[in-house]
């Protein structure tokens, strides 16, 4: 059981995917946050600008592309997702291209090994985000493309699209810029940038339904539809894993 969110920078997915988490485990469900997006502020007196620990990430990150190209039989399938979703929607950025290439290689591979999990897996973002921002970068996301692009990324089975007014989402943008160290900055994308995200991550889903994918939609706006969203969202959860089990437990039996 796949549960993923999608929404624009500073919508709140991440906190809200780690309230369903909580209220899960509280309800003693299995369930698991997988490559969760929560960021943790280092801040040291000997690195006051994260310039060291900005340079760490890069570094973990090319080494974990080095280790799965070291392997390429065993992570073909990983690889081919890459190439197509990067050829599909080309960030026109050469960093934001190798920052995108670098994470839907990791969660793909990370997709493909959970999915024998028996667990309740939460992506806080996950492959409609990853579609969504490289779109989002891309100078050719038309609805063809983004179409084209839907068509290369496994399903999850439960969707959950955050959505938020401009200016709440300017006024947490700010609060976490100004959190963030100088490093972590220039790893940042501009406000106009992150405030399109909203409407492709939109358009995104809108074809996703279009498809006849059932898409939760969840008003960040609100706190008391925040907490009925969760309520809602593990009804569904809990609907649907029930039934997995179900059709698991009672596959027929060949016979000879």
């Amino acid at each position: 059981m796949i549960v993923e969110f999608a929404g624009p920078a500073g919508s709140g997915k991440t906190t809200f995917a780690h309230a369903l988490y909580e209220q899960l485990r509280a309800h003693g469900h299995p369930a698991r946050i997988v490559l969760t997006d929560r960021q943790i502020v280092h801040r040291s007196m000997l690195d006051p600008g994260g310039i060291v620990t900005a340079m760490c990430r890069v570094a973990r990150a090319a080494a974990r592309s080095i280790g799965m190209a070291c392997s390429p039989s065993a992570n073909a399938v990983d690889f081919r997702i890459r190439a197509n979703l990067v050829h599909t929607l080309p960030p026109t950025n050469v960093i934001w291209r190798i920052r995108l290439s670098q994470y839907v290689l990791r969660l793909a591979r990370v997709w493909r090994q959970s999915a024998t999990s028996e667990e309740i897996l939460i992506f806080d973002e996950a492959f409609v985000q990853a579609v969504s921002m490289l779109a989002c970068f891309s100078g050719t996301a038309d609805e063809t493309c983004l179409a084209h692009a839907l068509d290369f990324i496994p399903e999850s089975d439960v969707v959950v699209r955050i959505d938020a007014c401009e200016q709440l989402l300017i006024e947490r943008l700010d609060r976490r810029q100004k959190s963030h160290t100088f490093a972590e900055r220039l790893f940042e994308t501009g406000l106009d940038k992150r405030l399109q995200s909203a409407t492709v991550v939109a358009r995104v889903c809108g074809l996703l339904t279009a498809r006849g994918r059932s898409i939760i939609d969840v008003d960040a706006n609100n706190q008391r539809a925040l907490t009925l969203a969760i309520d809602e969202i593990e009804e569904e959860i809990l609907a649907r894993y029930k039934r997995s089990l179900h059709s698991a437990a009672y596959q027929p039996i060949p016979l000879d």
